[in-house]
């Protein structure tokens, strides 16, 4: 989805850092980039601007100002960095990280441009979680995890005490572990045990297949706080749960240091997590000499009721 233009934003204009979105990447060669997620409020995009250079924090931000301005002013920020020959530009989905054109926004030929590649590999899935945060500063919205932590509960749908609980479920948004293989979109759920009193040190990873639709489930990878894995694949005996896994792992290289932050995480607060089922649909009862609800016109002890 295009974005750039700022239609409509929160009541209060939304106010954010002059560098913030600024990171460094870590590598054998260094490397700064510059993230602008989409400012408008009621906006769903996923998509975030990436400028990018080897030259250095500073001249980053000089040279990458005027995009600034243009967030900032609620002017076309996409357009304004297509005037920048200085800056490597291109976009990203925060979910997938897959890598976009900064003209039409379809996936990108990285082999045609490697240096976009390198750095696009380089960002990891931490710093994809830092730009999920930043969608949510840019549009003036709460923080998803920040929430969880000072809400006295948390209502999670079909969520029942005992179950295991994702962590998308209690930090809802910030952003989908989304993958992208042979064209196929699968998605990795994080699956924690909320008791508090429980030392399981275990953390589920489901793997779902989200298009096409109906497609079989990969699998489960069960990881245990030393580091020992499980992989438990599906019945179909293919091999991409493996392919996964491994891709999982190479965007979270730092996988076991994030399961344990997360983990007590959602210890800290399992006692607060509630269960919201969705209500049963109340009958009204009928008498016999009513109007059959069925709509003949007939007495329900004539119609319906006979029985």
């Amino acid at each position: 989805m295009k974005h750039g233009k700022i239609d409509s934003l929160t009541p209060e204009k939304v106010r954010i850092a002059p560098d913030d979105g600024v990171f460094e990447l870590t590598g054998a060669e260094p490397a700064w980039i510059w993230v602008h997620t989409c400012p408008t409020f009621a906006c769903s995009c996923r998509s975030a601007l990436v400028l990018a250079t080897q030259d250095g924090r500073e001249q980053l931000l000089e040279r990458g100002c005027s995009v600034r301005d243009a967030w900032n002013t609620g002017g076309d920020f996409s357009k304004a960095a297509l005037t920048l020959d200085d800056l490597i530009v291109f976009h990203i989905d925060i979910d997938t990280n897959q890598v976009l054109a900064s003209i039409d926004f379809e996936p990108l030929d990285l082999a045609a441009h490697p240096i976009i590649k390198d750095i696009a590999m380089r960002i990891n899935g931490d710093l994809l979680d830092s730009i999920g945060q930043l969608w949510y500063r840019g549009k003036g919205r709460p923080d998803p995890e920040q929430e969880a932590l000072l809400a006295t509960e948390i209502k999670i749908k079909g969520w029942q005490r005992g179950d295991l609980v994702a962590w998308n479920d209690v930090c809802t948004g910030v952003r989908q572990d989304y993958y992208v293989l042979d064209g196929q979109l699968h998605e990795a759920d994080e699956m924690y045990c909320p008791v508090a009193d429980c030392d399981c040190g275990e953390v589920l990873i489901y793997f779902e297949t989200l298009n096409p639709l109906g497609s079989s489930t990969p699998g489960v990878v069960v990881v245990q706080r030393s580091g020992a894995t499980e992989i438990r694949q599906s019945k179909t005996g293919s091999d991409l749960l493996e392919q996964l896994w491994a891709a999982f792992k190479l965007r979270h290289p730092n996988y076991l240091a994030r399961f344990a932050r997360r983990y007590l995480v959602i210890k800290s607060i399992g006692a607060r997590l509630v269960s919201v089922s969705t209500p049963l649909k109340v009958v009204p009862k009928v008498g016999r000499n009513d109007s059959c609800p069925c709509g003949s016109g007939k007495k329900y002890k004539k119609c319906c009721g006979a029985n």
